[in-house]
């Protein structure tokens, strides 16, 4: 559970959860997901929520373009696709959005069709299923020409 006073995530007393399947520095890819009216967030893969995740944590710190932002997992968290639509900063914006803009980030199929490419977002853990870092993966365009 998120404190709002000292601003980590704490873990509720009870019996502990079993061992995480992931450490700190542990990386994975996330895509764009966008939904039928057009909102957008971060599609991340089952098997990558299942491992990096905990249904225990109601909400993750996110550090996105070195903003400390905090997103509510929430039941559609964990149906299929598992996405995150929304990452709050300590007044209230969402620095998704942000970030979806200031890369040009698109879901797969529209990347592929605009860029040739699938935008791609990696998620860094830092602390075991409650912070990650996001980082935009730059895609070099492929130059077949060679260098003289």
């Amino acid at each position: 559970m998120f404190c709002p006073t000292c601003k980590v995530l704490t873990f509720p007393a009870g019996s502990p959860e079993g061992a995480p399947t992931s450490a700190m520095g542990d990386s994975f890819e996330c895509t764009i997901w966008q939904g039928p009216n057009r909102s957008r967030g971060i599609e991340i893969s089952v098997s990558n929520r299942d491992k990096y995740f905990s249904k225990r944590n109601e909400e993750v710190v996110l550090h996105i373009d070195g903003k400390r932002t905090v997103a509510k997992l929430g039941v559609g968290f964990w149906k299929k696709p598992a996405v995150i639509k929304r990452a709050l900063t300590d007044n209230g914006r969402d620095e998704l959005m942000k970030l979806f803009e200031k890369h040009h980030l698109l879901p797969p199929e529209q990347s592929l069709k605009e860029k040739g490419i699938v935008d791609t977002l990696i998620f860094e853990v830092i602390t075991p299923r409650e912070e990650f870092k996001i980082t935009v993966v730059e895609r070099q365009e492929s130059d077949d020409r060679e260098s003289d």
